[in-house]
């Protein structure tokens, strides 16, 4: 099917190859065929034509972390769910995703290998969802908290045992690997200040990882965890909670490695409303809050290429459209532009899809965001569902 949209708004930053700032968009076979001035591509009998009426066109939007099998912040729940009721929730979630624009997600950490099982069937055509980058179970020392997602955890104590592990997740399907370098908020009487991986123990990981043309995410928070995790060769490290200058200076140095920044799960784990979160966990986000912001913030002042995660539950990606998008800007201090580059362009190529996906340019994949309003003026606009969605030949009307 081709489908033409008339009248689309384009921002420069996230557009190749045009230089208007109106423009009409002909998709053909999934692929953006043409972009030329308003009024000048003639609609073919069975072309669909829609009229964008000049609300911004986004190129599709990734989470580099995220968790689709956490339905809630019910972890003891999560712990007994069977592997049909996580497949479902996991699909469930990854379908809200896409109505929210969202085209790629990067699954940090899945109980039952169920987004290896949801990616085979997006690719046989059974369900459409956005693509899913799978880690399957997380790697992670024997450490205080472990038993708060015993179900998600695989733990492991030396470089042999760690080989082993990473092994076994490549061979059920996985696309990478999730190790936990330092503790983290959630674990209850976890510390995420905390280095609990060995150096060694991580390169066991990346050179597995090597092996199958893949890499290693490392969940980091200390500023030692983060330093150890790139000097282990990891190809992410996740949260950078308390990133300090060395660090940064690391990242900057490296070309292998990037950062990618979770603000949404910042604000949510402040909400003393939420009875599913522990005293333990709301204590240590209030005792580090500050810290975090102003870590944070300093990387993105570094002019770090920062990835888009969020790292929320499915109750929270729904009750708060755009959670990630307003987050960069409230928990964070982030320009509204580079948001949207984090959330497209940048993060395409942190996952490796920088040519098909990540900008609006002729001969990429035609999976875009119709957003009403200036996202780059207003990123409030992002509060609101957006009002198209076009992916894998169908496109969601929200």
């Amino acid at each position: 099917m081709m489908i033409l949209l008339k009248n689309c708004r384009l921002i420069p930053e996230l557009t190749e190859g045009y230089e208007g700032l109106v423009a009409d968009v002909l998709i053909d076979a999934k692929k953006i065929r043409q972009i030329a001035e308003p009024g000048t591509i003639e609609a073919e009998a069975d072309v669909q034509v829609i009229d964008i009426e000049g609300n911004t066109l986004l190129p599709g939007f990734f989470d580099l972390h995220a968790h689709l099998y956490l339905s809630s912040f019910d972890f003891q729940s999560l712990n007994e769910r069977s592997a049909a009721d996580t497949g479902f929730d996991v699909y469930g979630y990854a379908r809200d995703y896409l109505k929210a624009g969202y085209t790629t997600i990067r699954d940090c950490g899945c109980s039952h290998n169920a987004t290896v099982a949801l990616e085979r069937a997006r690719k046989k055509g059974i369900v459409n969802v956005p693509r899913v980058i799978s880690t399957g179970l997380i790697l992670t020392p024997t450490e205080n908290g472990n038993s708060t997602f015993k179900a998600l955890y695989k733990v492991v104590d030396t470089p042999e045992e760690v080989r082993k592990a990473a092994r076994e997740q490549f061979e059920l399907g996985n696309d990478a690997i999730k190790y936990m370098v330092t503790g983290a908020y959630f674990n209850e009487s976890g510390d995420p200040g905390a280095v609990i991986a060995m150096e060694d123990e991580v390169r066991e990981a990346v050179k597995v990882a090597a092996m199958k043309k893949s890499y290693v995410i490392a969940h980091t928070h200390s500023a030692e965890g983060i330093k150890l995790a790139i000097r282990a060769g990891v190809y992410t490290v996740e949260h950078c909670s308390f990133i300090d200058d060395e660090a940064i200076a690391m990242l900057k140095d490296n070309d292998n490695c990037f950062m990618v920044a979770t603000g949404a799960i910042g604000l949510d784990s402040l909400d003393e409303d939420n009875e599913l979160i522990s005293a333990d966990s709301l204590d240590k986000s209030k005792k580090y809050e500050a810290m975090e912001r102003q870590s944070v913030n300093k990387a993105y002042q570094a002019g770090l290429k920062i990835g888009f995660g969020s790292d929320i539950d499915w109750g929270a990606f729904v009750k708060h459209p755009g959670y990630e998008f307003i987050a960069r800007t409230e928990w964070y201090d982030f320009d509204y532009k580079d948001i949207l580059l984090q959330a497209t362009k940048y993060s395409a190529e942190i996952a490796k899809l920088d040519d098909q996906l990540g900008t609006i340019k002729e001969g990429k994949n035609a999976e875009l965001v119709v957003v009403e309003g200036n996202p780059d003026e207003d990123i409030y606009v992002m509060k609101k569902l957006p009002k198209y969605v076009f992916y894998n030949g169908e496109i969601i009307e929200n």
